[in-house]
């Protein structure tokens, strides 16, 4: 039986699995580069806490034997790292904050539902999410330029057919906030037919008094669902590892959608691990705090327009095209993020490193826009 007997899904689309992208090795091969520099995935170059290490070795001479069914131990922790009177049943976990968000969309959208969202933002996994359930993205796009969230907007976008509005804050690729009062705006306005979904998996570096208590609405009632990730700020990446926050009767019934066995062992160990360490975590947030300040004192030096970060990433945009520089960072041998892709043709989003990575990102950009 060939693909094309069969009735696809329009929406899933083959993943291209050789040479969509470049690798590290093929370009230290191809441009004779002694070292490169992964500066375009928003990884904490720090690495995770030393307990965490220490709980995945533990944990793995057990491969042999099944995890623990429930995820309760997890949960526990992540109540106690994060306090504010949430419990264990305001939460459920899932395998990466990506699949937190496609169990939300699993739960709530159907054919002909709608989505609405807000770019630039991280618009493919969202519409990754949504698209393949049958689900319409509605795109009310933030103010050009200063990127401003505009509740109003959103809020005369929806219809009987709106079931989820997606709200990433820090915003993935800009770094920008929605602030509190937008939050708010929205929030108030918000039909009771209606879920908002609170991508906030970069909230740790976020210094910004206006940022919004999004745990306040969720202790409140709202309908509202904050996710969360392991993967940032708490460097664990390569174990995809996330979480949602909600009301106990939204997180149980997105819940309801795990399979067996949800979590590996070595995930379970380490993320209560994690929580476990919240010095190591202020630590790393405060290090990559400050990097983000001397970056932005580097660009300004340089007189590159940039857009203040609230997370471990910083947008820049300069007068040569996105795709052109990044050719030639890539020669030099700095993985970047350009933005052509989603309408912003002459930005790119570089990732904080340490301060060696950024200073040798910095003289490579100073070289290339010389």
């Amino acid at each position: 039986m060939s693909l094309d007997t069969l009735q696809l899904n329009p929406h899933i689309q083959p993943f291209t699995r050789t040479g969509e992208r470049d690798t590290m090795p093929d370009i230290q091969q191809q441009s004779g580069v002694e070292r490169v520099y992964n500066m375009a995935n928003n990884e904490n170059p720090l690495g995770p806490s030393p307990r965490v290490i220490a709980a995945i070795a533990n944990a793995a001479p057990e491969l042999n034997a099944y995890p623990a069914w429930s995820d309760i131990g997890l949960r526990r922790a992540i109540v106690d790292a994060l306090g504010r009177g949430l419990t264990a049943k305001h939460i459920y976990t899932g395998c990466s904050g990506f699949e937190a968000l496609e169990l939300i969309a699993r739960s709530f959208l159907r054919s002909g539902d709608e989505l609405i969202l807000s770019s630039p933002t991280f618009r493919g996994a969202y519409e990754k999410v949504a698209l393949p359930l049958g689900a319409r993205v509605i795109d009310v796009p933030l103010e050009a330029e200063t990127f401003r969230y505009r509740p109003q907007a959103v809020l005369a976008a929806i219809t009987e057919k709106t079931r989820l509005i997606m709200v990433c804050n820090p915003n993935n690729p800009t770094g920008t906030v929605i602030t509190a009062d937008a939050m708010d705006e929205l929030m108030s306005g918000l039909p009771e037919h209606v879920l908002v979904v609170a991508d906030e998996v970069y909230h740790h570096f976020v210094s910004d008094v206006a940022y919004p208590d999004s745990l306040q609405y969720v202790l409140d009632g709202a309908n509202l669902v904050i996710v969360h990730s392991f993967s940032k700020a708490y460097a664990m990446a390569g174990l995809r590892l996330g979480y949602g926050i909600a009301k106990p009767a939204i997180a149980d019934y997105i819940a309801g959608l795990h399979r067996g066995f949800h979590q590996n062992k070595c995930a379970l160990a380490a993320g209560i691990a994690a929580c476990e360490d919240q010095a190591h975590l202020l630590r790393a947030v405060a290090f990559l705090q400050g990097e983000a300040r001397w970056l932005c004192e580097q660009l300004d030096q340089l007189d590159i327009r940039y857009w203040k970060p609230a997370a471990n990433f910083l947008m820049f945009e300069t007068n040569m095209p996105a795709d052109e520089l990044n050719k030639k960072m890539l020669e030099r041998g700095f993985f970047l993020r350009p933005q052509t892709r989603i309408g912003l043709p002459y930005c790119m989003r570089v990732s904080l490193g340490t301060r060696a990575m950024n200073l040798a990102f910095v003289e490579a950009l100073a070289q290339c826009l010389g």
